[in-house]
């Protein structure tokens, strides 16, 4: 278990012994703390035979399920864009069914905020009447998406949020290469996004990223050139922009209403690029040319 989470886990486990879990969790918490894992991790302790302690035992036959992906008692939903009334319908009716196992059933929903108003209506009587020993967890970054009435069924867990320094330790358990102080930052309430960034091979890192920017200020390279070379990698380099104008705000004394500015028009920027037709390219070119200009400014 991730440490920053691991007190909410020993938490809930003691509420489980003691039988006093809520049978429907609402798991809310920032992208990228690992809340999936989570879920996945309380899901294989509820329906473990032989837990104690609040741990699961990893030997007993639901375990071993659990652990090679065939636990006939724990369901999932998934979607990578909505989650649909006949996916919702599909899974209330493997809950109400019996057991398999051990007695206990498990289902977690992934991204619940995706849900249709259809398929939330449709889990409304599951979350009321859950059968006997069922549990149910929806995992979400976005609460305010959900309906009331799925929100006031179920008990939420406010999932924590490491700081830099649990961030920075343990991400030297699973990077052993130097990684930018200032990238730190930027994804430390974020660790596994972070980790995912390092492990990806990107045309243009947070290093060249900043080299870029500095050219540009210098002069030595055109703002439109540079916007050319990152197309592919727009709305990361605007979320870079928007970072590194914020920390510029707060580190310097010179200029500090035109940095002000440029930090909103980077705000602005990342949210019209979400639009449909936009031309993100023009977007970027336009706040590196504005960006260009601070050396020259009075």
């Amino acid at each position: 278990m991730y440490p920053w989470l691991s007190a909410t886990f020993t938490q809930l486990a003691q509420r489980k012994q003691d039988n006093k879990l809520h049978h429907a969790l609402l798991l809310q918490g920032s992208q990228g703390i690992g809340k999936s894992d989570f879920a996945k991790q309380f899901a294989a302790l509820l329906l473990c035979s032989k837990n104690v302690q609040g741990q699961r035992c990893g030997v007993c036959h639901a375990c071993l399920l659990q652990d090679a992906g065939n636990h006939p008692d724990f369901h999932e939903v998934i979607s990578e864009k909505q989650i649909g009334v006949d996916q919702i319908r599909e899974a209330i009716k493997k809950l109400s069914g019996s057991a398999q196992l051990s007695g206990t059933k498990v289902l977690v929903i992934y991204a619940a905020h995706t849900m249709t108003e259809s398929s939330s209506n449709a889990l409304l009587k599951t979350l009321e009447e859950p059968t006997a020993n069922t549990f149910l967890m929806l995992l979400t970054h976005k609460s305010e998406r959900l309906l009331p009435t799925i929100l006031s069924r179920c008990e939420r867990i406010i999932m924590p949020v490491p700081d830099t320094t649990q961030t920075q330790v343990w991400l030297s358990t699973q990077w052993d290469k130097p990684v930018d102080a200032e990238f730190v930052n930027l994804y430390a309430s974020s660790p596994l996004i972070l980790l995912d960034e390092l492990q990806q091979e990107h045309k243009v890192s947070y290093e060249v990223f900043k080299a870029g920017l500095q050219d540009i200020i210098q002069q030595r390279v055109n703002p439109s050139q540079l916007a050319a070379d990152w197309q592919e990698q727009v709305e990361k380099i605007l979320k870079w922009l928007q970072f590194w104008l914020h920390l510029q705000v707060k580190r310097q004394s010179e200029l500090p209403e035109a940095l002000w500015q440029l930090h909103q028009q980077a705000i602005k920027a990342v949210k019209r690029v979400r639009n449909p037709g936009v031309n993100k390219v023009l977007v970027l070119n336009q706040l590196l040319t504005d960006i260009s200009m601070l050396k020259s400014k009075p």
